[in-house]
């Protein structure tokens, strides 16, 4: 008797089963691309969100740091290096006050003290205003300006009372904010 090879020759049934093999080829395909999106996904999300949880902190960072240099004291001193009083920033850098109380001698009535802030480095000053007489002998100022960090030191001069808006150079008392 003559024995049959039987041979797959790719009849129905290889089709078949070549469709289902094919079927879950693309299956698993999709669910690994699937599985790629969502990683991709959620570390870009993390990523994202570290960053802005860092930029966050940052910010906090630089605007405590701006309100502490903003929120100081200068202690005004006279040319002996003794003391004659201090000037208070405080607020913040959009919306500064100062508070100055000095004890300089009194004045005579064709002379006044006015405040000037500096800019260190260049000859940029700018005037706050004249001081005012208190009962105690005192004299004060409150004030507001804009940009205060760039005006790191404050001159109180003696003034002429003539209406010349120039600082006259007449320093009697000088601080720095620290």
């Amino acid at each position: 008797m003559r024995q049959q090879s039987f041979r797959h020759r790719g009849g129905k049934g290889s089709s078949i089963g070549g469709g289902i093999l094919l079927i879950v080829a693309v299956v698993v395909g999709v669910f690994v691309v699937y599985q790629l999106i969502l990683w991709f996904r959620s570390s870009n999300a993390k990523a994202i969100a570290d960053d802005a949880a860092t930029a966050a902190v940052e910010t906090a960072d630089a605007k405590t740091t701006a309100i502490a240099q903003l929120n100081s004291t200068a202690v005004l001193k006279v040319s002996d290096g003794s003391t004659a009083g201090t000037v208070v920033r405080s607020g913040t850098n959009e919306a500064p006050s100062y508070s100055l109380v000095a004890n300089l001698v009194a004045l005579a009535p064709d002379s006044m003290y006015e405040a000037w802030l500096v800019k260190d480095g260049l000859a940029d000053v700018k005037s706050v205003g004249a001081l005012n007489p208190r009962a105690d002998g005192s004299w004060a100022a409150t004030f507001s300006t804009k940009d205060p960090l760039d005006y790191p030191t404050i001159v109180i001069m003696l003034e002429p009372n003539d209406g010349n808006p120039e600082p006259s150079g007449n320093r009697m008392a000088e601080g720095r904010f620290e």
